[in-house]
């Protein structure tokens, strides 16, 4: 993957002939500094002051007036508009995504946890990303506008991907008639968690699971660990034409019915959660896969955000920096998955600071 090539297409909002440093070399310089377990812009520049002759020779980088400085780094991910730096990394992702058919793609939000102000409850920036399990790829994101939630800012993701064929699912905040219908006039399926607060729509599947899931197939999933279990049986069916409710929901056609029995210390819990989808498959053990894939972006996106690279952590807060940063790790996060190393992401990155080797098979892998 030639990472030049993608930076090279970010806008560059500095005046022309004042700038000492190339934009790609700084751009590149911050997402090397993420991989070599960087947490902040001084730690930046300082890698890349010892690696100045591995930037130069090896990994070309032009470097006409030295190593920018911490305040250079900071300023310009301050300053540089996010939808520019998602584009260029999106792109680099389409090298190696051929298509999306088929494919599940999970959306969901997240708080940057270290914007949260004191005394506040809620974090000053939030992100929706779109998120494909398989191939670790952060197949898209938007910050959430100020004083608004996820709700405003699905439509606007979902605008922006390339989905067309694939399977978009969403937690229960995303079922809404607009999102709905932007899924499908993207030309995508979905499956959406179906809240109380959908009134009629949720009674009337309620009450036909509970009249008739003795009747339709099921499939059963179970798990055990370290003394807790749980049990999930999964009803699904075609049958909505009785839904009187569900004729305003645009392509809405197989509904679903998770059953959770949980065991905890010897303590039972019971939940039940119903979900809609514009499938055309009866198949429980599909809807199941699929539901219990959707937290793929928690185990495997958002965990290692805070885990790994420790965002919730950082105190970078000004402007399109936090942001700009989340688009980084979520890059860095895709080149570390990739590197064939039987090793943890937190050692990878550790180890790509100290083997200029090991970086290079990172950027190769990509």
């Amino acid at each position: 993957m030639n990472l030049q090539k993608h930076f090279t297409e970010v806008k560059d909002f500095r005046v022309k002939g004042r700038c000492l440093h190339e934009l790609t070399d700084i751009l590149l310089i911050v997402l090397l500094g993420t991989l070599a377990d960087c947490s902040d812009f001084p730690e930046i520049e300082d890698y890349a002051k010892d690696k100045e002759v591995f930037l130069k020779e090896e990994l070309g980088l032009l470097l006409l007036s030295g190593i920018p400085s911490e305040d250079t780094l900071s300023r310009v991910v301050r300053f540089l508009k996010s939808s520019e730096l998602e584009k260029s990394l999106r792109s680099a992702c389409k090298e190696i995504l051929e298509t999306v058919e088929h494919k599940h793609i999970r959306i969901d939000g997240k708080e940057m946890r270290g914007t949260i102000p004191f005394g506040k409850k809620h974090a000053t920036v939030q992100v929706v990303s779109a998120w494909l399990s398989e191939e670790s790829i952060s197949f898209g994101q938007v910050q959430v506008d100020k004083k608004s939630n996820e709700i405003t800012a699905i439509p606007r993701l979902v605008d922006d991907l390339d989905c067309e064929g694939g399977i978009i699912s969403i937690d229960a905040i995303g079922c809404q008639k607009a999102i709905v219908e932007k899924i499908v006039e993207k030309k995508a399926d979905y499956i959406i968690a179906l809240k109380e607060n959908q009134g009629e729509l949720f009674q009337q599947i309620n009450e036909y699971f509970e009249k008739n899931k003795q009747h339709l197939p099921s499939y059963d999933q179970i798990n055990k660990d370290h003394g807790r279990g749980e049990k999930r049986v999964v009803y699904a069916t075609k049958r909505v034409d009785y839904l009187d409710a569900g004729d305003d929901w645009k392509n809405l056609n197989s509904i679903i019915l998770v059953e959770s029995t949980r065991i905890v210390n010897n303590k039972e819990t019971f939940h039940k959660r119903i979900y809609i989808s514009s499938l055309r498959d009866d198949s429980p053990e599909k809807y199941a896969n699929l539901i219990r894939g959707h937290w793929g972006i928690e185990n495997n996106l958002h965990w290692h955000l805070d885990l790994t690279f420790r965002e919730d952590d950082s105190r970078v807060r000004k402007d399109n920096s936090p942001m700009n940063l989340n688009i980084f790790r979520k890059f860095g996060l895709f080149l570390l998955t990739h590197e064939p190393s039987k090793i943890s992401l937190k050692r990878k990155r550790k180890k790509a600071s100290r083997d200029d080797k090991f970086m290079i098979e990172i950027l190769k892998n990509a």
